[in-house]
């Protein structure tokens, strides 16, 4: 019986002096758990930081390419000497609008006329009507083409805060006589009330037809592009 008593104090101290460790190693695991979830919050946060910064970054730059289209179409409609149309123009460009991050197939059709203006220079006027999704809307085209850059922009009479931008480069089919490639790779519909922006990937050709006494385009042979091809890739 003195043992049995003996015992019991023993176990009976071992209980008491066990109890603060574990509430100790208890305590160390929450803590080491809000130390991993406090990490995990801050990384994401510092994602969220740069994502955002990131997107003002590209809309910042989006700004700036507008303004600068702007600085172009105000000297491009600058008073100056009235241009006398010297070819009429027609064609297509396909590609995508990126509507809410997904793709949606886009065509626009061209028409207009183009006269000169300085010495490598034409000012556009035209429209393109363009189909997107189950939308067809009607842009009149202003703009100008200089070396081998081309830069328009267009209002519609349906939407009043609707503008389109379209800027890319263009140049003669090989081969191919009155016949150019066109590539608008910066380029957007645009609504400035809501501030939504389109951009728009598209690409395709036009037909040229020269105007009454406008100089016919010499006819242009195929030239042989093997060697720069070589050298690209070599």
């Amino acid at each position: 019986m003195k043992y049995v008593k003996l015992f019991s104090a023993l176990a009976i101290i071992m209980t008491v002096a066990i109890a603060p460790s574990s509430g100790a190693f208890a305590q160390s695991d929450i803590n080491t758990d809000a130390e991993t979830t406090d990490k995990q919050i801050y990384k994401e946060e510092q994602k969220q930081i740069r994502d955002q910064v990131k997107e003002q970054r590209q809309n910042i730059k989006s700004q700036l390419n507008d303004l600068r289209d702007l600085r172009n179409d105000l000297q491009t409609n600058s008073p100056e000497t009235d241009v006398v149309p010297s070819l009429t123009f027609s064609g297509k460009v396909t590609g995508w609008a990126v509507i809410g991050g997904k793709a949606v197939p886009a065509t626009f059709d061209l028409s207009g006329e183009a006269g000169k203006t300085g010495q490598r220079g034409l000012k556009i006027t035209g429209t393109a009507t363009a189909d997107i999704g189950d939308r067809n809307v009607t842009f009149d085209l202003q703009g100008f083409a200089r070396g081998n850059h081309v830069s328009l922009k267009g209002t519609t009479s349906e939407f009043d805060s609707v503008v389109i931008q379209i800027n890319g480069y263009f140049a003669p089919i090989n081969g191919k006589d009155d016949s150019f490639a066109l590539a608008f790779h910066r380029s957007a519909i645009i609504n400035e009330q809501a501030n939504v922006r389109i951009p728009l990937v598209l690409v395709g050709q036009i037909d040229i037809t020269p105007i009454g006494d406008a100089v016919v385009p010499t006819k242009v042979n195929p030239v042989d592009v093997s060697k720069e091809l070589s050298a690209l890739f070599s």
